[in-house]
């Protein structure tokens, strides 16, 4: 028997040493990053910038890919069956993560254990809005109104952090009293959102800014759980009197499950390195991103109870439809 224990403890001695001389020499070859979007997204964005700065530090190219569709489970799927050698990465996020497992739609994995979650690199958060003509200030302002009669808000449409704002107001305010209204997309009902024909609407908050620096659109509140640094003036909905209402679009750098810790750790520290330097929090402020500093074990515990409070949240508001 002592001689088995011996020779299991020689055995994983030798499968360590492989795993951190690997992870020494890693990276030998360039780095597949998978966007599970299209480009042109904050988190495209954001992953782009990451991307290059990992390039200069590790001496490889670290190549971003968009692979689109279903919300992001095309692009998940895909690094969950890769080799876990440190060679595919991709932008975790919301809409693969945490917004489908909550909703229950069906994945082909498990959105934490077929993955290794690295780091976060930021989060972006919405705002609820109206139009200056309705003459609304407050939150407040807005269920007085919808008190005499039914009001409607405009979200980018079902499935995004907006129509679950909507959705979440809904069900606090009464439901009878507030109209959801599904644009396709953001892009169409900012349009319509700034033109007036729908006076409230709940968007994300970078495209709002310059109208809400005009006067054009007045922040009711923010959906984060703190003020946003580029909206300082606007409460939150905890603030406004919802607490249970919020939420933030989070992305981060995960990869398929069993990464080499040495590698998840020199990654981990060389993204919050870059991410705290000046030029990348002037970005912040001006796309009005938010950052969360963590390492990976801390990561992986805010996605996993991420899952279980929006989960919590689909199955109080879908009885209500």
């Amino acid at each position: 028997m002592r001689l088995v224990a011996m020779l299991a403890a020689a055995l994983t001695a030798v499968a360590f040493a492989s795993t951190t001389t690997h992870a020494q020499e890693w990276p030998a070859k360039p780095v597949r990053v998978v966007v599970p979007f299209p480009a042109g997204g904050s988190t495209d964005r954001m992953t782009r910038l990451v991307a290059d700065e990992l390039t200069k530090v590790f001496k490889q190219q670290f190549v971003v890919e968009n692979r689109p569709g279903a919300g992001g489970a095309v692009g998940a799927a895909q690094v969950a069956r890769a080799e876990a050698d440190g060679y595919t990465l991709m932008a975790g996020g919301f809409g693969p993560h945490i917004l489908g497992p909550a909703s229950g739609v069906k994945a082909d994995y498990d959105p934490i254990a077929d993955f290794t979650h690295i780091v976060m690199m930021g989060g972006e958060t919405y705002i609820f809005g109206a139009h200056s003509a309705l003459g609304v200030k407050t939150i407040t302002d807005v269920v007085r109104l919808a008190n005499d009669k039914p009001v409607n808000v405009g979200s980018p449409g079902t499935g995004t952090l907006g129509q679950l704002m909507v959705d979440q107001f809904r069900l606090k305010v009464g439901g009878n009293r507030i109209n959801h209204v599904p644009y396709r997309g953001g892009a169409p009902l900012q349009t319509d959102f700034i033109g007036n024909h729908v006076s409230l609407a709940s968007l994300p908050i970078a495209p709002m800014l310059p109208h809400i620096a005009t006067g054009t659109v007045v922040a009711l509140a923010v959906s984060s759980s703190e003020r946003n640094p580029a909206l300082p003036d606007a409460p939150t909905l905890k603030e406004a009197g919802y607490p249970e209402i919020g939420g933030a679009i989070w992305f981060w750098l995960a990869g398929p499950k069993n990464l080499p810790e040495p590698i998840v750790d020199r990654v981990n520290k060389e993204v919050r390195r870059y991410l705290a330097t000046a030029p990348v929090q002037q970005i912040f402020m001006r796309d009005a991103l938010m950052r969360m500093d963590t390492d990976a074990a801390a990561l992986n515990r805010f996605i996993a109870g991420e899952i279980k409070r929006w989960s919590a949240i689909y199955r109080e508001i879908e009885p209500q439809k």
